[in-house]
């Protein structure tokens, strides 16, 4: 398996750009909105690789970092998923953005996806539910409520793990525990405040 490639940017074609490695140069397809702004031919890239194997073609797939890797493997193993459409989505959507939409259970960011209808997001979102923290609402299904201060701190760590600064993450957490109320599950204060940081 190939699991990076680096060198030079030999040419940039209309589904990826050709790396040139030495003694060969190698077509990685690539989210465009990670090559924006693209990298200039003759300029060094590093990209995380994915190589698919079929009996037809080898496709070779690139991201500028390991979390875009991670989505598109993950995208891969929801039933009805392939390779484009799962290139889509992490072109378009973020893997923070990913890892909200699935905790919050809100199909929005991916239906804006070109090629991906409601009944393939509710799918994507239900079988990568248990792939990202607190996406399966495991602290609600106990039915319990954590302290004031002790919520607080675990609310903002969940939101600081998916992605969101310091300043984000305190300003979601007090608009969701304003709208729900301090004494509200885990489970719901996250998913409130996730609904509100999609929607700034």
């Amino acid at each position: 398996m190939i699991a990076f490639v680096r060198g030079p940017v030999a040419s940039i074609e209309e589904d990826g750009l050709v790396v040139d490695t030495g003694a060969v140069g190698l077509l990685v397809q690539a989210p465009i909105s990670m090559l924006n702004p693209r990298p200039a031919i003759g300029e060094e890239i590093m990209l995380y690789t994915y190589l698919q194997v079929r009996e037809d073609t080898w496709s070779l797939y690139g991201f500028a970092n390991r979390e875009q890797l991670r989505s598109f493997r993950l995208l891969l193993n929801v039933t009805g998923v392939g390779a484009k459409t799962a290139l889509a989505i992490v072109d378009r959507v973020s893997p923070q953005r990913l890892s909200a939409a699935i905790a919050a259970k809100d199909a929005t960011p991916l239906t804006a996806v070109s090629g991906v209808g409601k009944k393939s997001a509710e799918r994507i979102l239900l079988e990568l539910k248990d792939k990202f923290p607190l996406a399966d609402g495991a602290e609600e299904d106990r039915g319990f409520s954590l302290p004031t201060e002790e919520l607080n701190r675990d609310l903002l760590a969940a939101l600081k793990q998916l992605g969101y600064t310091a300043t984000e993450a305190r300003s979601f957490a007090m608009q969701a525990q304003t709208a729900l109320g301090k004494e509200a599950a885990a489970g719901d204060l996250l998913r409130e405040a996730l609904k509100i940081a999609m929607r700034s």
